[in-house]
């Protein structure tokens, strides 16, 4: 069972905020306090992450946080992700399209839609350092690798010794994720999921991310048929909280442009709206 609040309004538009690695769900308040349509957003911790417990055995972890972030969407819902969580609600959307209504991928991590691409392989090999110090049980390091991943991500050494504690605890739920997230184990790549899937998806990357995204959101384009891609000028990996309020007005005017603005659904009928 996740530990869950809710942000915005109630009787809101619906949706699902699903944070990154190392966050919780309460770091998406600045992004809905800034997007103008008032959201019923409910914000979950990930397994291990924030107040949820962590899984004695984490197995497939992409496959454990999709199916419980699924397990919350009752309702049809604008489903927002960043990084981890932005990968963990794909796999949820292409197996259950009717409960989403639109879906926000902001710097997903499902690397496998990158496969073939130049920026594939060195990217595995980047990261092998980091599995490797899990391995050998040096999570602190592997903490350190992780965050070093990415532009805008903290600096490990120079957080509270409580905040290193939990994240090297958390290092665990990395190397797990590898089975969905590198192999595809959801089947995400079979052919004519992710081609039949015809609800709006919306792509945001900051520009200075690092090249594995681009490829991965390369490898989205070619297979969705509703894709849209917005880049967030100075932002990197952390961009939803680094630029939340540039995020929010790239989230907002796609809805309009897609008609998932409540009481603007006629937006998809106009040919002035793309």
């Amino acid at each position: 069972m996740l530990h869950s609040r809710r942000l915005g309004t109630p009787g809101g538009l619906p949706a699902l905020l699903a944070h990154c690695f190392l966050g919780h769900g309460g770091s998406w308040k600045p992004l809905v306090e800034a997007l103008p349509v008032p959201l019923d957003a409910l914000v979950p911790d990930l397994p291990g992450h924030g107040q949820s417990p962590a899984p004695a055995d984490p197995g497939d972890f992409h496959a454990l946080t999709a199916a419980a972030l699924g397990a919350l969407v009752t309702r049809p819902s604008l489903l927002i992700g960043h990084s981890f969580g932005a990968a963990s609600l794909l796999r949820h959307a292409l197996h259950h399209p009717a409960t989403v209504t639109g879906l926000v991928l902001i710097e997903p991590v499902f690397f496998a839609a990158a496969e073939g691409e130049a920026a594939y392989e060195p990217y595995r090999a980047i990261e092998t350092p980091l599995h490797a110090a899990v391995a050998q049980g040096d999570l602190a390091q592997a903490a350190r690798l992780f965050l070093a991943l990415n532009p805008g991500s903290p600096d490990f050494d120079r957080l509270p010794p409580t905040a290193q504690a939990g994240m090297a605890a958390q290092m665990r739920l990395v190397t797990a994720t590898r089975a969905g997230l590198f192999e595809d184990s959801g089947g995400l790549l079979r052919p004519g999921l992710m081609e039949g899937f015809d609800t709006p998806v919306l792509v945001i990357l900051g520009s200075d991310t690092t090249p594995i995204f681009r490829a991965t959101l390369r490898g989205l384009q070619d297979r969705l048929p509703d894709v849209t891609a917005a880049t967030i000028p100075g932002a990197g990996h952390m961009v939803p909280l680094s630029h939340a309020q540039p995020t929010a007005a790239v989230i907002h005017q796609w809805m309009r442009a897609k008609g998932l603005e409540p009481g603007l659904a006629e937006a998809t009928e106009n040919p002035h709206v793309r």
